[in-house]
């Protein structure tokens, strides 16, 4: 089992309300996955909560902050947690979470990742290839690693916005992520010869989203994104970025069984409305993930993007 698996899974469960199922799962496999300790150890909270193990949920907090990790607030926020909220404990431990959140988004500075093609011709197209939420710069990168056989310098910039140790997030002040991004494209101008008219934005999850608010806004001269298992809530930045869209193309991917599914519905209405140009492969058996014959996908998404640019 991957780590997108287990993710998938007990997305699954929760959603079924089989919470006790759930948490077996993530107890079953956490240990397999060190460097997402953040995240399965807050999982184990919200189902130990919404499983009425209110102790339980107090143990693992402690147990979480002793190992080393840590939570911003909009964590905190998580509904799941009503039960245990408002425990002495619990917010004594949250304080503890908060100042190490906070300590560490005073440290945070723009870092990135690049894949360069072993031989290319100048000038190369660049593919902005951005995290999903909780992701980091190194998030995905056996997935767009066709991207670099293919001949494209693949740049991977990561937000600066912290949500717990090495994972970012890009779905809040999205015009400052929007400068994050920025500063690595600059900076890369200046250091390879870049193909300004084969410049593609894409992601995951809400690196999809924010994928293609970047490419809908124009600071960038991007001529379309790839969508992959689209998760964003904040449908107003693409609205608003959509109503002054140019020359921009997309490419989604979707998965029926994807629990995030309803945000590719309302993204592809608005871009309807506003005419902007897309295509769309959908997979009826795709849950949250990358399709297994990515490579075939990317080829596609990238003919669709360009068949009208050539």
């Amino acid at each position: 089992m991957t780590f997108l698996q287990l993710t998938a899974e007990m997305t699954r469960l929760y959603s079924e309300g089989k919470y006790a199922d759930a948490l077996a799962i993530v107890e079953q496999h956490a240990d397999r996955f060190p460097e997402h300790a953040a995240r399965t150890t807050f999982w184990k909270m919200c189902l130990l909560s919404m499983s009425g193990r209110a102790q339980d949920v107090i143990d693992t907090f402690q147990q979480g902050l002793d190992s080393g990790v840590w939570w911003g607030e909009r964590r905190f926020l998580d509904t799941d947690l009503d039960a245990v909220r408002n425990l002495p404990e619990f917010q004594r431990l949250m304080q503890i979470s908060l100042e190490k959140y906070q300590q560490a988004q005073a440290g945070a500075k723009p870092e990135r990742t690049i894949l360069v093609p072993d031989t290319y011709e100048s000038p190369l197209p660049l593919l902005i290839a951005l995290h999903g939420g909780g992701g980091s710069k190194d998030s995905n990168l056996e997935e767009w690693e066709i991207a670099r056989r293919r001949g494209w310098l693949v740049l991977s910039p990561q937000s600066t916005h912290v949500i717990f140790p090495n994972a970012y997030w890009w779905a809040e002040d999205v015009p400052q992520r929007l400068g994050d991004i920025r500063i690595h494209y600059d900076e890369i101008l200046q250091s390879y010869p870049i193909d300004t008219r084969r410049i593609v934005t894409a992601g995951m999850s809400q690196g999809s989203g924010m994928a293609i608010y970047t490419a809908l806004h124009g600071e960038i001269p991007v001529r379309g994104f790839i969508s992959v298992a689209v998760g964003w809530n904040n449908t107003a930045s693409i609205a608003e970025a959509a109503a002054h869209a140019e020359n921009v193309r997309g490419y989604f991917v979707i998965g029926e069984k994807d629990h995030t599914l309803q945000s590719a519905t309302e993204i592809r209405t608005i871009l309807r409305d506003q005419n902007v140009p897309f295509a769309e492969e959908i997979h009826p058996d795709l849950g949250h993930e990358f399709p297994t014959d990515f490579e075939k996908t990317f080829d596609q998404a990238i003919d669709f993007i360009f068949k009208e640019h050539e």
